[in-house]
């Protein structure tokens, strides 16, 4: 487990230092091209542990790996006014104030842009070169057909039933179950319509899904519905020993018909030390018993995966590709606003607001799962997660709060608005609020992170 956490904060470096370095390089060329001298381009912050020096600025990687800076020159020169008690900043040709403030407005503003339109650029080259996925198709089964409690879900309430084919979501065809839980999350309190095929008919229904406090997400109460057949058997493990093969249809576990995944799974709640079953392979019925042990956290692994399905990306054009690379990083953008706004719904700020440790961690942890399938699938994993990164970093630098790209936008804006430079000591007060905030913030999020780790 602790080697494991290793390569996935490692990874997860990688791609934040990848995401921080786009950033700051939107700063450093808004920078240079207004005249502006760039003292320090730091990937991470605190000590310095490797650093070089070309022309006027120092090239250098940090010790804390998380985040990244542009020193431009003059922004000592407030602290410099402060000490002496001036009423104004002297700023000389090649500093930040020495520009006007429409020109630090662009300065500010270029690392979030440079973000933004690092997710548009390489989410349209792998729309370009396309990419296959795995997903459950369609069909759903009620978490209540498995579940002893007498809770009711959006989905008992709703009127669906275990089998039903979910085609359709407020007008938005549903192709498999990955179509239908994005749709899904992303709706939590929303009365959506619902077209469902049910045996030979078409049913259409209405469905509210509720809002998991946890993840902020939209949840109805169901799982995929997975045929028992096997599509890889993991060797030396307990579905290997028994001599199960790839294709194998499971029809019956501890003498209870299998139709499902979930019929399979709900025989082992109980953690029995074997489970008999019965399998058709080349519609010849054969016996089996596998052996079954458990962790400290009482789970299991019977050794094999059941059949789920490959879906691939239309085939786009250069500019098609752009446009779906548009759209969707946009489509990302109003999902994380959303996001912001279920956190005044109720949901679980523990639970849901990760800091930068825990951020790095899933960023490994979901490239380093892709690489299990295959180098390519690890390769879009990682980047699509760094596209998702890259817009929250946008809209979050973009927030009018201050000591952060969009609380020095709105300065700079009254500037223009009030036609007057600030005092100094105006300009340092509304500084130390912002890093007042961030610092608490970041403690916040930062004891989040240390209680998952352990909880891990």
């Amino acid at each position: 487990m602790i080697i494991e956490i290793f390569i996935n904060i490692m990874v997860g470096l990688l791609g934040l230092g990848i995401v921080v370095f786009v950033h700051e390089a939107g700063h450093f060329l808004a920078a240079k091209s207004f005249g502006i001298t760039v003292q320090t381009f730091s990937i991470g912050w605190g000590k310095k542990i490797f650093s070089f020096q070309k022309g006027e600025t120092e090239y250098c990687i940090s010790l804390f790996p998380v985040g990244g800076y542009c020193q431009l020159k003059g922004e000592d020169i407030l602290k410099e006014a402060i000490e002496k008690n001036s009423d104004h900043l002297e700023a000389e040709e090649g500093t930040l104030f020495a520009v006007a403030p429409w020109k630090r407005i662009i300065i500010f503003f270029s690392g979030p842009f440079m973000n933004l339109l690092f997710s548009i650029v390489v989410l349209s080259v792998i729309w370009f070169n396309g990419f296959s996925y795995s997903s459950p198709d369609n069909r759903i089964i009620l978490v209540s057909d498995y579940n002893n409690s007498k809770q009711l879900y959006p989905a008992d309430i709703a009127g669906l039933k275990s089998g039903d084919k979910i085609i359709e979501i407020d007008n938005k065809v549903v192709r498999n179950y990955q179509d239908m839980r994005e749709i899904i999350a992303l709706n939590p309190q929303k009365e959506m319509k619902i077209k469902v095929i049910r045996g030979e008919r078409t049913v259409e229904l209405k469905i509210e899904p509720s809002l998991n406090k946890t993840t902020g997400a939209g949840i109805i109460g169901v799982y995929p519905w997975m045929d028992p057949v096997i599509l890889k058997v993991v060797p030396e493990s307990p579905a290997d020993l028994a001599g199960l093969l790839p294709g194998d249809q499971i029809i019956e576990a501890s003498g209870n018909p299998v139709k499902n995944h979930m019929d399979f799974f709900s025989r082992i709640e109980t953690k029995p030390e074997k489970i008999d079953i019965k399998y058709i392979r080349n519609k010849t019925t054969y016996s089996a018993s596998l052996a079954l042990t458990y962790n400290e956290k009482g789970q299991t692994n019977p050794g094999f995966i059941f059949n789920i399905y490959e879906y691939s990306t239309p085939n786009y054009s250069p500019l098609g590709a752009l446009v779906k690379g548009v759209k969707e990083s946009f489509s990302t953008l109003f999902i994380t606003i959303k996001g912001l706004k279920t956190l005044f719904k109720g949901v679980d700020i523990n639970q849901a607001v990760a800091g930068p440790i825990r951020i790095t961690y899933m960023v490994g942890e979901f490239a380093t799962t892709a690489f299990g399938e295959s180098f390519r699938a690890g390769v879009i994993s990682f980047f699509q997660f760094l596209c998702l990164i890259s817009i929250a970093l946008f809209f979050m630098n973009l927030l009018p709060i201050p000591a952060i790209d969009g609380g020095q936008i709105v300065f700079s804006f009254c500037e223009i608005i009030f036609r007057r430079n600030f005092r100094p000591k105006a300009i340092y007060r509304y500084q130390i609020i912002g890093f007042i905030f961030i610092f608490l913030l970041l403690f916040f999020t930062l004891f989040n992170d240390i209680l998952f780790f352990i909880n891990k």
